[in-house]
């Protein structure tokens, strides 16, 4: 949502992040692949630069030091969080990958509440607008 928000720098950490948050549960679904195929879509990377860094071996140490700024900082959070909701299930691996880069971004407990609250409210809205497209209609409420 806010990719475009971050340098060119910032846009390696996030993706080097991303790949570190769907590969922490050892378990890569097929919305997960989809929503990664959307990020970097939206960071503007071609093909051949994503599967580069699909290759290679990104480290959390290293992609946390790309971001310039507090703000960027959050908005990678923000992204990543949604990113462990989008298959449905919020594995205890996704959690401790969080944590790290909660704690490695500065962000306060109190904080992070509200993104996983955000992200949660996000991946319904994702769910109805699927659902709208596909002639299904919402849920009734």
């Amino acid at each position: 949502m806010f990719l475009n928000r971050f340098t060119d720098q910032e846009k390696k950490g996030f993706l080097e992040l991303a790949l570190l948050g769907v590969r922490a549960d050892d378990c890569i679904t097929t919305e997960e692949v989809q929503f990664v195929e959307e990020l970097r879509l939206g960071l503007g990377i071609t093909e051949e630069d994503f599967i580069n860094h699909i290759l290679a071996d990104p480290q959390l140490d290293d992609a946390v030091k790309m971001f310039e700024t507090d703000e960027a900082r959050r908005l990678a959070y923000l992204e990543l969080v949604a990113l462990t909701y989008v298959d449905g299930q919020y594995d205890p691996a996704e959690s401790n990958f969080l944590r790290g880069v909660q704690l490695a971004f500065g962000i306060d407990d109190a904080s992070q509440q509200g993104f996983h609250d955000w992200a949660r409210r996000l991946m319904q809205l994702r769910e109805d607008a699927l659902a709208l497209t596909q002639g299904s209609g919402l849920p009734a409420a």
